[in-house]
C-alpha cells in the first residue's frame, strides 16, 4: 500500500516512503552532503471536502532555540470577505501549542511540541511559565512579573553602558541610545507622507514565537516553509545552506488514520509537528481521514542516500 506521504524532492527525483507511525514512513537526512543542491518536502493529503478550506504559507525558523513561524500578509483584494482567515496561536496543554488556521466551516491544526533526550527517552519541554493551562491565573501573572523585571534590569544595564542593542534579524548591533530607534523612524514617515483614508499601498508581515521553558540554544538552526492548500499540506527546506542552517533529521509518518506527523530532529533536541484538517458539521469540528497522494507517473523512486 502506497504511503500518505512523499519526502526529499531532490532536485527533479521524488523520492516515496513506506510504512506507519511505529516508524517513519520517510526520513531524509539534511546534514549529510549532497553533490547537488537538494529540496526536501512532507507533503499530506487530507479528504477533499468540497469546503472553502484554508490557504496560506508560513516560514518557519528556529534560531538560539525558540521556534517562529512568519506570514507575508497581503491586504484582501476582495474588501467585502465574509469570513477572512482566522490565526491561533494557543498553547493547549502544559507541553503543547496549537497553531489553527479557521475560516467559518474548515480549519487546519498544528501541534507543535519541542523535546529534548534525557537518559535515552525524549521528554517534552513546558510551555513557558506566563502562558501554561496548568498554572493558576495568578502563577501566570507572578510569571509574567518575573520576566518583566528580568527584561527591566537588562534595560538598565545597557542605558548604563550608553548604548541599546537593536535586534536585526539573527544579530545584534549596538547603536547610540541618543540616535532614534527604526520604530520611532518610520513613525515619524508616516507622520508626514501618510495620507487619509484608505491606502492605495499595504502589506505587512505577522508572526508568532514557540517559547518553551529550559530549552536549549544549541538546538539547531532551521529555515523553510509550511504551506497549506486546500486539502494539502506541505513543509519543506532546502540544502545545504551555509553553516549549521538545516542541518538536521527530516521525518514524517502517518501518527494515525487522521493525523500526520513531521520531527526535525538535532542530536538530542528536536521539534515535532502534528498535522491535522476538520470541517464543521452540525456545529461540531469533525477531522478528515488522510488519504495517498496521487501517484506521480512521470517521477522516478529513487534511493535518499546521496
Amino acid at each position: 500500500m502506497l504511503s500518505r506521504l512523499a519526502v526529499a524532492l531532490v532536485v527533479s527525483t521524488i523520492l516515496v516512503g513506506h510504512g506507519w507511525a511505529e516508524q517513519p514512513s520517510v526520513r531524509f537526512d539534511l546534514a549529510v552532503p549532497h553533490r547537488f543542491p537538494s529540496f526536501a518536502a512532507i507533503p499530506f493529503v487530507f479528504e477533499d471536502s468540497n469546503l472553502d478550506c484554508p490557504e496560506a504559507r508560513w516560514t518557519i525558523k528556529v534560531s538560539n532555540g525558540l521556534l517562529t513561524i512568519h506570514h507575508f500578509n497581503l491586504p484582501p483584494l476582495d474588501q467585502k470577505l465574509e469570513f477572512p482567515t482566522k490565526y491561533v496561536f494557543d498553547p493547549i496543554d502544559d507541553a503543547t501549542y496549537r497553531l489553527q488556521t479557521v475560516l467559518r466551516d474548515c480549519r487546519v491544526d498544528i501541534d507543535i511540541r519541542q523535546q529534548v533526550r534525557a537518559d535515552g527517552e525524549w521528554k517534552s519541554l513546558l510551555v513557558t511559565a506566563e502562558r501554561r493551562p496548568g498554572l493558576s491565573e495568578e502563577a501566570r501573572k507572578e510569571a509574567v512579573r518575573k520576566r518583566l523585571a528580568d527584561l527591566d534590569k537588562l534595560m538598565d544595564s545597557k542605558k548604563d553602558s550608553g548604548t541599546e542593542t537593536q535586534g536585526d534579524g539573527d544579530n545584534n548591533v549596538k547603536r547610540d541610545s541618543s540616535q532614534p530607534t527604526a520604530k520611532e523612524l518610520n513613525a515619524k514617515l508616516q507622520s508626514m507622507f501618510g495620507g487619509k483614508g484608505l491606502r492605495r499601498w499595504g502589506a505587512g508581515t505577522f508572526g508568532n514565537g514557540f517559547p518553551f521553558d529550559d530549552a536549549p540554544k544549541s538546538c539547531m538552526d532551521v529555515f523553510g516553509e509550511y504551506q497549506i492548500a486546500k486539502s494539502r499540506s506541505a513543509m519543506a527546506f532546502f540544502a545545504p545552506l551555509p553553516g549549521e542552517l538545516n542541518k538536521f533529521v527530516l521525518e514524517g509518518s502517518d501518527l494515525d488514520p487522521s493525523h500526520a506527523r513531521i520531527v526535525l530532529t538535532k542530536d538530542d533536541c528536536r521539534f515535532e509537528f502534528t498535522i491535522s484538517q476538520s470541517v464543521r458539521q452540525k456545529s461540531q469540528w469533525i477531522a478528515l481521514p488522510l488519504r495517498p497522494i496521487p501517484d506521480d507517473k512521470t517521477a522516478k523512486p529513487a534511493d535518499s542516500t546521496p
